[in-house]
């Protein structure tokens, strides 16, 4: 909902915006379960259930490219959770990164605005890198943090190209930075520690990217 760039009102007086708003919260009920070490069928076949009868309505009322990449995110959402066909960890972090909202996102836009601005893409941009940086505990056990490094390095040159005060530059600094450093700090075995961080900074990020 952030990174649509979209009044929190306009989600609960426009009704288009209100179907696509429960179906965002299925689907963050899917990736809720990537990232849980402790999965629970119940909640994610529930969830799994609303997301497809939504879905399958939503294609069925209009079958635009936009919707279709929805059905992609949620089919990979599926094989991450059921199989083993991913079993390869960058391959999974890279994924969940691309999957996370920006599918959701998308369609949050095309629906209210009726198009698609290169802001709006650059603000996707944005929120898919903060994703592959925050979700690296749920994939990377013992690995170079390198990889966070240079990553965190794009997130910021994105930010900078979307015009940001420079306050906003340095907050976000900031969280990426005491993220890193608490990856390289924290033992790689306290996975709820380091899930419970990454959740807590990616809110902050968003928070102050957006707002």
């Amino acid at each position: 909902m952030l990174f649509s760039n979209i009044g929190l009102a306009s989600f609960f007086t426009n009704h288009d915006l209100l179907y696509l708003l429960f179906l965002a919260l299925g689907f963050s009920g899917i990736l809720s379960q990537i990232r849980s070490k402790d999965k629970q069928p119940i909640l994610f076949f529930a969830c799994d259930a609303v997301v497809a009868v939504l879905g399958a309505k939503l294609l069925m009322t209009n079958g635009s490219f936009v919707n279709w990449l929805l059905v992609l995110d949620f089919c990979l959402a599926n094989l991450l959770i059921l199989t083993k066909l991913i079993n390869e960890p960058h391959c999974q972090w890279i994924i969940y990164g691309i999957i996370s909202g920006s599918g959701i996102v998308f369609l949050f836009n095309v629906t209210y605005h009726h198009y698609f601005s290169l802001m709006a893409l650059m603000s996707i941009t944005v929120l898919i890198f903060a994703n592959i940086f925050f979700s690296f505990p749920v994939f990377m056990k013992n690995s170079s943090h390198l990889s966070l490094f240079v990553i965190m390095l794009l997130i910021l040159g994105l930010c900078v190209t979307l015009s940001l005060s420079i306050l906003k530059v340095l907050m976000i600094a900031a969280i990426l930075g005491f993220y890193l450093f608490f990856e390289w700090r924290v033992n790689d075995r306290n996975y709820d520690k380091r899930n419970n961080t990454s959740l807590v900074c990616l809110l902050l990020f968003s928070l102050v990217t957006c707002l």
